[in-house]
C-alpha cells in the first residue's frame, strides 16, 4: 500500500469560488472541475499549508500577500486501488481576480450556485454539500473517509476533528 498526500485550495472572491477545468491529458481527475492543487513535497510533509500556498501560486499566478484568511476546512482520506489517499483542503479569500492559466487546466470565477452543476470529483462534491450544508456556518475543521455502505453505494462519513485533550 502506498500513500499520496495532496493539498486543495478553494479560495472566495466575493460571491465567486475559483475553479479549475482540469486538462483532459492529467493523471487525476482528468476533464473534471476541483480546486487548486497538487502533491505535498518531501520538504512539506509537516505543513501542508506551505505545500497549499506553493500550489497557489504555482497554478494561479496569486501570492501569498494576497491570500486571507486560508485555513484547512477539510481532510478527505480514501483507499484507491493500492493507493492511500489524504487530501488537506483550504478555504481561503482574496481580492485578486486576475489568474494564469498553467497545463494543469483552466481557472474561473464560478458562482458558487451553479457548483453543484459542475462535474467534479465524487469526493469534491460530496465536501462542498458538507460545506454548503454545515461548514458555511464554523470554522471547525472536519475528517471524511470514502467507504461503502452495506448496499455498496459510496458514502463520506464525516467527523469533526477534535483534540480530545482540549475539549
Amino acid at each position: 500500500m502506498r500513500t499520496r498526500l495532496m493539498t486543495t485550495a478553494f479560495l472566495f472572491n466575493c460571491d465567486k469560488i475559483l475553479m479549475m477545468k482540469r486538462s483532459a491529458d492529467r493523471k487525476l481527475a482528468p476533464g473534471l472541475w476541483t480546486g487548486i492543487g497538487g502533491h505535498i513535497e518531501p520538504h512539506e510533509i509537516d505543513d501542508p499549508l506551505r505545500s497549499c500556498i506553493r500550489e497557489i501560486h504555482e497554478e494561479s499566478g496569486i501570492e501569498e500577500d494576497k491570500l486571507e484568511e486560508l485555513k484547512l476546512r477539510y481532510i478527505i482520506i480514501r483507499q484507491k486501488e493500492l493507493e492511500i489517499r489524504e487530501q488537506f483542503v483550504y478555504f481561503g479569500k482574496t481580492n485578486k481576480r486576475e489568474i494564469i492559466n498553467t497545463n494543469e487546466g483552466d481557472l474561473y470565477w464560478i458562482s458558487s450556485e451553479v457548483i453543484e452543476t459542475l462535474e467534479m470529483p465524487w469526493t469534491i462534491r460530496s465536501m462542498f454539500e458538507h460545506y454548503f450544508e454545515v461548514g458555511i456556518r464554523t470554522d471547525k475543521h472536519y475528517v471524511s473517509i470514502l467507504t461503502l455502505r452495506t448496499d455498496n453505494i459510496p458514502e463520506m462519513v464525516w467527523t469533526e476533528l477534535i483534540d480530545p485533550e482540549v475539549v
